[in-house]
Order: structure tokens, then sequence, then C-alpha cells
């Protein structure tokens, strides 16, 4: 069925854009392309767009801006994965957190959608996450664009923390309670 699809959205993505093939969405992508929430996403557009070059720069910004993030195209300050070898596994050297804007791009595996690219928009929670699972299995290389900044939250005293500053307190309370009985007595 997919394959049906990717034909027909071939020819229309062509005469939609006019032909341009490095702007043409070859067919669409799916939500459940990867296991993490994705809330959007746009492609495949064909080919790996995923690269610093002039066209492909133009490809990715009018992508991700179609998922509502707006890149200045500064592709040194992206994190790329090459190499992935087919693998449905994509792990990350950073934490995602929040929203996060990433890219995809597949060979031509043998149930992957063929040599495609398409940018997700996902939601990787609070705890956040660095691995994303893929449904295809002709994974090529991945881009992270964007990801939110964790939440900072205050630490959590450990056990023996508390127990010195419980016992802080009694010895600051002990101490005072010394000086006060001692501030009573009358010297003769």
């Amino acid at each position: 069925m997919r394959k049906i699809l990717f034909s027909i959205a071939t020819v229309a993505a062509a005469a939609f854009v006019g032909g341009n093939p490095a702007m043409a969405a070859t067919t669409l992508c799916a939500k459940s392309d990867i296991s993490v929430g994705a809330l959007a996403c746009s492609g495949f557009y064909e080919k790996n767009v995923l690269n610093n070059s002039g066209t492909s720069i133009a490809t990715q910004t009018k992508a991700l801006a179609a998922l509502g993030f707006n890149w200045d195209g500064d592709f040194a300050a992206v994190e790329k994965i090459d190499n992935l070898k087919g693998s449905q596994t994509v792990d990350f050297t950073t934490l995602l957190s929040g929203v996060t804007y990433i890219g995809l791009h597949f060979g031509n595996g043998k149930d992957g959608p063929g040599n495609a690219t398409a940018f997700y928009k996902l939601d990787a929670g609070v705890e956040g996450l660095d691995t994303i699972k893929l449904f295809y299995n002709a994974s090529s290389n991945a881009v992270l664009y964007y990801t939110s900044k964790p939440p900072v939250t205050a630490p959590v005293p450990e056990p023996a923390t508390w127990a010195m500053m419980i016992a802080g307190f009694g010895l600051v309370g002990a101490a005072m309670r010394r000086r006060k009985a001692w501030a009573n007595v009358i010297y003769v």
C-alpha cells in the first residue's frame, strides 16, 4: 500500500512544485514512522538532503518551517549521525527533552520509503530520551536540529545530608540551652 501511495505522491509532488526534485515530497511520512510521540512530520523528500549544500539547506529550512521551526541554516550547530547502516535505532548523544526537531534519511532498504528524507517534530517528554526507534530498517543518517532544555529541578538532599543537618540543629539547640542555663547562675 505504501508503494502505491509512494508512486501517486511522487507524481503529485513533482507537479505541485514544478518538477524540482530537491524540494519534492516523494511520499507522505507518518507520525508512526518513529517510536516517540511524533507531533508532525514533513516529507519524504527525494534523496538525502541532510547535508550542508545549498539546495539541501533550502530543503531542510523549508521542511522544518512547515513543522513550525525556523532554522537558521547553521549546519555546524546540529548533531549529525552518519552510517546508521539500516539500524532501527538512532542513539543521539544529546539528551532529547520536550519539543524536538529531527531529520532522518532512509536509504534503499527493502522495507523503507526508498532514497528519501523526512523531518519530524516530536515530544521527548520531561524526563528526556536519547534513543529513537524507527519503523523502517533502512536508516542512513540522522540530524538533531533542536531540542528543549531539560527542566532544572532542585536537587533532593541525600539521607546523610538530612542526618547531618538534624544533628547540627540539635547541637545548636543544646548549646543555646546550655548558654541560657549558665546565664542564670549568680556569681558571688
